[in-house]
Formats: C-alpha cells, structure tokens, sequence
C-alpha cells in the first residue's frame, strides 16, 4: 500500500470510529476527566477560559479574569491549549509576567492584554490552562530541550484485550512549544519504536523528496537509533488500560508525555493521522498485522465493500453497512 493513503481509504477506515463516541476526545477537557475517573494519569488543570464547565474546575470568564490569572506569579508557569482543536495550533507556554507584558517558552513576550484578546475569537469549548509538563531526564539528555517529545501509540481492541500495535516517538526540535509533527511543517522529527522492546529502530526528519533519515541527533549528536524510550512497560500498561475507557474507538491513536514522574496522557484521537506511522516505519498503515487484526473482529471485507448507507443494519438499528458492528 502506498505512504499516502488515498482518500478513499482514509475515509473507509471510520468503520474503527463509532460516531456517538467522538465527542469524548473531540472535547479535551470531557476526556480528562474521563481519564482521571479511571486514575489514569493527565496533566493537571489549573483552570478553564471561555468554557463553561461544573465548578470542580476553576473557570475563567472574561478577558479581565485571564489578565488576572496570568499576573499571579503562582499561577505560573502555565500551558494554554484549546479544549477543541488539532495539531498544537494555538498552543502556547506563559512562562513569566510582569502585570503588562508575557513571556512564552520560546523567549518571545507580548502585551498581556493583546494576548488576551487574541484568545478570545475561538471556539465555544474555549481553552485550558494546565500544568506544563517537564520531560524525562532522559529525553531531555537526547534533545537538549525542556520540551515534551511524546510517543503516539495506537492501540487495537480486539474481542478479548486491548493491543499496542505502533509506537511513533515525536521528536520536539525546540522550537515550538509541541512536539507536533504537523505532516512535516513543524520542523520536528519522528521515529518508529519496537513495540516489543520500546527501542527506537528509525528516525527521520521532513517529508516526500527531502525526507531524511537521521540515526543521531542533529542538535546534540545523540543517537536516537537504539535509545530506549522511559517507562516503556508503564506505557504499554497505561494505554491497554486507557483502551478500555474508550470502546467505541477501536483503533485510537494516544498522545503520551514521557515525565519525569511518568507517563500521562495527553489526548487520545478517535484514529490520528496515520502519515505519522507511515513516515516513521516506513510502511503502509494497513500492514499485514492490523489486516490480521481488522481480520480477527469480521471488519476486513468492510475495507472494500461500498457504504450502501441506505441499508438499516438488523444487529443496532443503524444506516450504513460500515456501522453494523457496533454492539450499541
């Protein structure tokens, strides 16, 4: 199968992503609080702006109430992100203000009222402000940077048990503020890890014909070939268990920090982009054991079939030969 999946196949593959299950990761702030239900690790809250949640959370409502937060030294350092939205875009670290001015974490700084206000044409889920994160001394050694590079892991639930199946190490360059690989656009890196053993076993750096593949850090001359990602045995346990919260996504993509004090999760994508496996291993998606897998559960004919969406299915009521599975 080629890299780039067609759009056709992308589109097939919703069969692994029930519809009235989304919303609980579309919402970041919904799905934190699942996850915390089930003591599973995440960053912790320091508030919410702009979204109206019940009052276990401190809420922000007005530009003045932010202006406020961000000037109580013990407020920060703070991370802001939208409780709705992909890719990092908008992500910032406050790490300073001097009641007129903020500092990020990449050394530049901006009136705090006009930061404020740029924050305020956004979506009704609006934005959190969470801990930041500080990665694993390790991580920190191989990068030379403070910032988090985390693992995407993508989980298959089969009948039985959940399973990892790919591991995608995201490699923060230092430059922003995410280790988002943004289809190359962010600068950063990836690698593809060994399930079995959490060693990196590739790593590359951009896209298409400028792709390269690079055994050894460019910033700090480590190898990433070979490193051994922290906590590995924690993480496999952490997501399998994760899973488990989520059984109308059967195929999620996990974004996981790799601290100091452990993993946590930072989001889970019903599916996630699969360009970030592809680019890393080297190798289609759909490779012989997630067929195997897709297999396993009757789902594989579903790949080919047409959505015949006017067909009710007799198992759950639904429209669409592509839902019939679902127990619900």
């Amino acid at each position: 199968m080629p890299l780039r999946w067609k759009t056709k196949n992308r589109g097939k593959l919703k069969i692994l992503v029930d519809d009235l299950s989304m919303f609980l990761s579309l919402d970041k702030v919904t799905m934190y609080m699942l996850l915390d239900s089930f003591d599973i690790p995440i960053p912790s809250i320091k508030a919410t702006y702009l979204s109206r949640r019940p009052v276990y959370l401190r809420q922000l409502d007005s530009h003045d109430d932010l202006m406020v937060f961000l000037s109580e030294a013990s407020n920060l350092p703070v991370y802001i992100k939208r409780s709705f939205g992909s890719y990092g875009r908008g992500n910032v670290l406050v790490t300073e203000c001097d009641g007129n001015m903020v500092r990020f974490g990449n050394g530049s700084q901006e009136n705090i009222s006009e930061f404020c206000q740029s924050l305020d044409c956004t979506r009704a889920l609006g934005w959190i402000l969470q801990e930041p994160l500080m990665p694993h001394p390790e991580i920190k050694r191989l990068t030379g940077s403070g910032k988090i590079s985390g693992i995407r892991i993508h989980t298959f639930l089969t009948e039985k048990k959940s399973q990892v199946i790919k591991a995608i190490f995201k490699i923060n360059a230092g430059v922003r503020d995410s280790d988002n690989f943004e289809h190359g656009a962010s600068g950063n890196m990836l690698a593809a890890v060994d399930v079995q053993t959490g060693n990196v076993i590739r790593a590359i750096a951009g896209t298409g014909l400028v792709q390269k593949e690079i055994p050894i850090h460019p910033a700090t001359g480590e190898r990433l070939v070979g490193f051994q990602i922290p906590y590995w045995k924690d993480i496999i346990s952490l997501t399998n268990d994760a899973q488990l919260a989520f059984p109308g996504y059967l195929c999620p993509g996990w974004d996981i920090a790799l601290c100091a004090d452990g993993p946590k999760v930072l989001e889970i994508n019903a599916f996630g982009d699969a360009d970030l496996s592809q680019h890393a291993y080297r190798v289609g998606f759909l490779d012989n054991t997630f067929i195997s897998l897709m297999r396993e559960r009757g789902l594989d004919q579903l790949l080919t079939m047409p959505p015949n969406n006017s067909i009710q299915s007799k198992t759950n009521n639904r429209f669409g030969i592509r839902k019939h599975h679902w127990k619900w």
